[in-house]
């Protein structure tokens, strides 16, 4: 299959119209695996940037050798504000919405036994626990496009998804009365198909209506966040090479609910519009551990290194979805799918970061990090409590995956420069494209700037993250490749405060 079709059906299929129970997938892998800019104020204005920095809270999470490099223990809380545009662009029409949310993406607190003798090798050690928001899913977008009167719909799409799967009048009659399953049943259900014979006898699922041109509308919304908990303890050797692990809990929720619509212009028919609302909610816990090293030659220059385990998630879905249908000489018709609920497995690459800090004596610093992920890597299972028969489903998600993804390079830099107890910072940080063969560049990327100040209890910080990132979408994929292509370019700015409190 063609790499962009192939992409742009995992978009279709992360809206559950997959035409089975089943809507796990590509998308939702690289959901729940690319992450955002993390940490305090202090690190997300430089760009996220800190394997090799250290001292920071937010080291549990990136780098716990950091850890060791407290004298003090510390406690600090990061509430944000965050701001995202949508705009599509499809057909010649362009549509912008926003999005707003208030959050806590960093807390955190460390206690520190320092030791007092410096002539020991060992200098003590220090313990951590963190709260780090790895993504924040919060978006809403919308968009019309016109089909052309030669142009297939969703219609259509019902037609040859029944059609695929070999479905009869019998077998449609009996999801009819026992309850719909399926998105072709509902499509049944709906009176947008009817089943015919061909020439040689054999039952065919058809569309009952397509005249004129149809506008079609959807509006999308997505809530839900992902976050990590991390406890994590680290060590100091003659203050010279730091090492560290922690232990990260994942959770998981996300919620999407879409509203398809299309509205026929012809009067030749008696169809006037119909409208598909889909809504699922998946909630997961996953668990990692991540071990890293800062060495430290000189007192000018680090170096740090952190290897991070797959995350092994699992999750539960829960999705219904109903059609509606309007028609001139009728009363709306409608069918509503019964609910479901499914559980399953996914397993996220294996994650190595190394970094490099140089430090020009009181006035600050310049730090870059370097992040390796395969996304080829990605793998999703079936629950053991499940049919053995979702094992050829997951095979198929797997190997969509592996020939979709490929493996990518995440970078940051960033800077920090002092005057006396005042602190400005700027950075950059590049997500690398995580598709083979797509027909855009599917990297994000941040600018960063902030400032703060540091008294000796009290410390505060603030940081500006603003992220561009460009994506496509299609509701549907048609066996002739001519469904609608909507081009998405998502702008996010977040805005975070830190309070730090040492003791």
């Amino acid at each position: 299959m063609n790499i962009h079709k192939l992409f742009l059906a995992s978009l279709a299929l992360t809206l559950g119209w997959a035409g089975n129970a089943f809507a796990q997938n590509e998308v939702d892998a690289l959901r729940y695996t690319r992450l955002g800019i993390t940490g305090s104020a202090r690190i997300q204005s430089i760009g996220g940037a800190q394997s090799a920095l250290g001292a920071d809270i937010s080291t549990i999470s990136s780098n716990p050798a950091g850890l060791g490099m407290f004298r003090r223990s510390e406690f600090s809380i990061s509430p944000g504000l965050q701001f995202s545009n949508t705009q599509t662009k499809v057909g010649g029409f362009t549509q912008a919405t926003d999005q707003n949310a208030v959050s806590i993406p960093h807390a955190g607190i460390v206690l520190s036994s320092r030791k007092n003798d410096e002539g020991a090798d060992w200098r003590g050690a220090s313990l951590g626990i963190s709260f780090t928001r790895l993504n924040n899913f919060n978006q809403r977008l919308s968009y019309s496009n016109t089909a052309a009167e030669d142009q297939l719909t969703i219609v259509e799409y019902f037609a040859e998804q029944a059609n695929q799967n070999g479905r009869t009048l019998q077998s449609l009659d009996d999801e009819f009365a026992n309850g719909f399953t399926t998105i072709e049943g509902l499509a049944y259900g709906a009176y947008l198909l009817d089943v015919v014979e061909d020439e040689n006898g054999n039952e065919i699922v058809v569309p009952l209506y397509r005249e004129g041109q149809v506008l079609e509308r959807e509006d999308i919304r997505r809530r839900g966040s992902q976050n990590q908990f991390d406890i994590g303890v680290g060590t100091s050797y003659k203050d010279r090479l730091y090492l560290g692990a922690s232990l990260g809990i994942v959770s998981t929720n996300f919620t999407q609910e879409s509203v398809y619509r299309e509205s026929e212009t012809s009067t030749n028919t008696a169809f006037t519009d119909l409208e598909l609302r889909d809504e699922f909610t998946t909630r997961g816990a996953g668990i990692n551990l991540k071990v890293g090293a800062i060495f430290r030659p000189i007192d000018a220059l680090r170096f740090g290194l952190t290897l991070q385990t797959p995350t092994a998630y699992t999750f539960t879905d829960t999705y219904q979805r109903a059609l509606y249908t309007s028609y001139d000489d009728k009363p709306t018709d409608s069918a509503i799918e019964l609910p479901g609920e499914f559980t399953y497995s996914l397993v996220t690459p294996f994650r190595a970061s190394v970094g490099a800090a140089g430090f020009i004596g009181k006035y600050g610093f310049i730090t870059a990090d370097v992040e390796f992920v395969n996304y080829s890597n990605i793998k999703f299972s079936e629950s053991e409590d499940d049919f053995a028969s979702t094992s050829d489903y997951f095979n198929d998600v797997n190997s969509r995956i592996s020939n979709t993804y490929k493996s990518a390079v995440n970078y940051k830099i960033g800077a920090e420069g002092r005057v006396d107890v005042f602190r400005v910072r700027a950075g950059y940080a590049h997500t690398g494209d995580p598709y083979k063969n797509a027909s855009f560049d599917g990297g994000i990327n941040s600018f960063t700037a902030g400032a703060g100040i540091r008294l000796k209890n009290y410390s505060a910080d603030l940081a500006y993250v603003r992220s561009v990132g460009n994506s496509r979408y299609s509701p549907f994929v048609l066996q002739n490749g001519d469904q609608p292509v909507i081009d998405i370019e998502e702008k996010q700015s977040t805005v975070m405060l830190t309070f730090g409190y040492n003791f």
